[in-house]
């Protein structure tokens, strides 16, 4: 057979003819086919092992409350038991930091409320928790909601609950925003970057042996240097050469200087000379 004509408009999608691109296209959708089934041979297990877990899960539940027992529940307490008690120790404690600045109840604390406080009166107690409810509705943004169920003498505790939790919110909006702008900046007690510096050779690079080499060879001229001047401290320095109008020059001041050293004069002349 011969090759194909690609319709008019349209350039070939290869350089194949068309019974190479036959084969091909069978020989690849073969393979593909095997590594389907392969695929779906090894599904099998897996799907019969994930509804063996959904009916154990289904069981548990209800035994011990659906409601309360939710799948994301029981498979958070299963990745627990397979924590180590340090992490988990740690994970707690952050966790119950995190609710208190969230303003969520957490045990020992608000939950005394719900779980009753036998010196509180009840009506108290049902305010508090519609203020807490109000407080976290306001945290969320949301403003004059009543909460399902809640009596009408408590309607104004909510509503003010929400304005105050509003209002943290926004003040806490603020603080992140000044926060995440000091991180940005430079810090201002630091002294400012030398741009014209040149860039420390990474340790152990080429770069830094042969800067290493460089400073010990300076030290070690540095030592010898010290030592010539040691052995040589009264080194006598070049002779200034005159010249014959500059010796005729000092002749009147050498003839005073003969004066009063007790010399002569010839003395003194022989020496300029």
């Amino acid at each position: 057979m011969g090759s194909a004509t690609p319709p008019a408009g349209q350039p070939p999608a290869t350089t194949l003819s068309r019974d190479d691109h036959r084969a091909l296209l069978n020989h690849h959708m073969g393979k593909i086919r095997e590594a389907n089934a392969a695929v779906d041979l090894a599904r099998a297990p897996y799907d019969a092992a994930r509804d063996t877990l959904t009916a154990t899960i289904d069981n548990a539940r209800a035994d011990l409350g659906k409601k309360k027992y939710t799948r994301k529940r029981l498979l958070g307490y299963l990745e627990d038991l397979g924590s180590r008690l340090r992490n988990l120790l740690a994970e707690e404690e952050q966790r119950y930091q995190d609710r208190l600045d969230l303003g969520l109840p957490v045990h020992g604390e608000q939950l005394a409320l719900a779980l009753g406080d036998a010196a509180m009166p009840q009506e108290a107690k049902d305010e508090a928790l519609w203020e807490a409810e109000g407080f976290m509705l306001g945290r969320q943004g949301k403003l004059n909601i009543i909460p399902d169920g809640c009596p009408t003498r408590f309607h104004q505790t909510v509503m003010k609950a929400a304005e105050k939790g509003m209002e943290l919110t926004q003040q806490e909006f603020l603080t992140a925003q000044e926060a995440i702008k000091r991180r940005s900046q430079p810090d201002a007690g630091a002294a400012p970057k030398d741009l014209n510096a040149k860039a420390e050779p990474e340790p152990g690079s080429r770069e830094a042996k042969k800067a290493e080499k460089a400073a010990v060879q300076r030290a070690k001229d540095s030592l010898e240097a010290m030592g010539k001047g040691a052995e040589k401290p009264d080194e006598p320095k070049e002779e200034f050469e005159t010249s014959a109008e500059e010796r005729a020059a000092q002749k009147p001041r050498l003839a005073i200087v003969d004066a009063k050293a007790g010399r002569t004069s010839g003395e003194n002349q022989q020496q300029v000379a």
